[in-house]
């Protein structure tokens, strides 16, 4: 948890996850960071690192689509302690791991680039077409810039 204006709930570790495949303080930090480049109102949201089979089920649950994915972010809305309630980030450690892996970056980089992808989805940010997409990705590589996350080639390659 943070006590800036962003307030971040980790559930962690998913089953088959240990508590070390998740830098959390980093995750935290991070999305934080995201928040505050946004928005200053005292906000709360909820952080799933979890697994492709997992994952795939929430994907198929919610939006029909019946595969793993990276990332899956479930906007709220609602008011929680005088904070509004984001809504939830969903990522996967195994896509992380393997996309990582193939890339030949940092896991816990592939991690942050997923779970601030999912925070800039909750503050309203999309990427359906390449304008809106370029703004996102602009904004998500200045944040892991000054979070001090190197980008990589293989990172840079997809902002």
């Amino acid at each position: 948890m943070t006590d800036g204006p962003l307030l971040v709930t980790t559930v962690v570790p998913a089953p088959g996850l240990a508590a070390d495949d998740v830098p959390e303080s980093l995750l935290i930090d991070l999305l934080d960071r995201g928040y505050r480049s946004k928005r200053k109102k005292p906000a709360a949201l909820d952080l799933l690192v979890t697994s492709d089979v997992d994952i795939a089920r929430l994907n198929r649950r919610h939006l029909g689509r019946d595969e793993a994915t990276d990332v899956l972010a479930f906007v709220d809305g609602e008011m929680e302690d005088g904070r509004i309630r984001l809504g939830d980030i969903a990522i996967s450690a195994d896509t992380a791991r393997r996309v990582a892996a193939e890339r030949g970056i940092h896991y816990e980089h592939e991690l942050a680039f997923y779970a601030l992808h999912g925070l800039l989805h909750l503050l309203g940010m999309d990427d359906e077409d390449d304008k809106d997409r370029a703004e996102m990705q602009r904004l998500q590589a200045k944040i892991m810039k000054e979070h001090g996350i190197a980008i990589a080639d293989a990172l840079r390659d997809r902002l």
